[in-house]
């Protein structure tokens, strides 16, 4: 059991939370830190908050309930589900006879996640070469400096390929699907 202290005073109020509430506080946690987590990552802070309801949640989830649980505008789950959609994180379902959309989870967003940012190191490398093809043979310290960024997006490409290869030859259990 957890006790509050009213501010300057020695009065304990008793704040048991129930199994139920804990799980609603442990998910109301999670929504905010993804919200900062993508934020961070330079998405918008809402797309990291839908993306943090969608891991937990199990059930589809109606266009309309994204905005009431997360208290948002119907505009804005519309622009960030469309973002999440966009980049493999969320998939959108059609239920016969409802006129909204459902979302879930998309089938691994993990994975997608990592062929994103796997995408943008290969466009990073087509920039490096064409600078390095830019540059006159005599550029010898700038052509040493791409080299060193080419050696690296390379590298960390190659990693993230393997480790996509790996991690979608995986079941929802992590075991291997074959």
């Amino acid at each position: 059991m957890r006790r509050a202290y009213l501010r300057g005073m020695n009065i304990a109020l008793d704040q048991t939370t129930l199994p139920g509430q804990q799980r609603l506080a442990a998910a109301s946690r999670l929504i905010e830190r993804m919200g900062d987590h993508l934020e961070a990552e330079g998405m918008p802070r809402i797309a990291g908050r839908i993306f943090g309801l969608m891991i937990i949640e199990p059930d589809l989830v109606s266009f309309g309930a994204l905005a009431e649980r997360l208290e948002v505008s119907r505009a804005s789950i519309s622009t960030n589900a469309r973002l999440l959609e966009d980049k493999g994180l969320l998939a959108r379902v059609r239920v016969p006879g409802q006129r909204q959309d459902f979302y879930r989870l998309a089938d691994q967003p993990y994975v997608n996640m990592l062929r994103g940012v796997a995408a943008r190191m290969s466009e990073t490398l087509a920039t490096l070469a064409t600078a390095h093809d830019d540059l006159p043979p005599e550029a010898g310290v700038e052509r040493a400096r791409l080299e060193q960024a080419r050696i690296f997006f390379e590298t960390t490409l190659a990693s993230l390929t393997e480790l996509s290869a790996q991690l979608s030859s995986l079941d929802a259990g992590g075991r291997d699907k074959s």
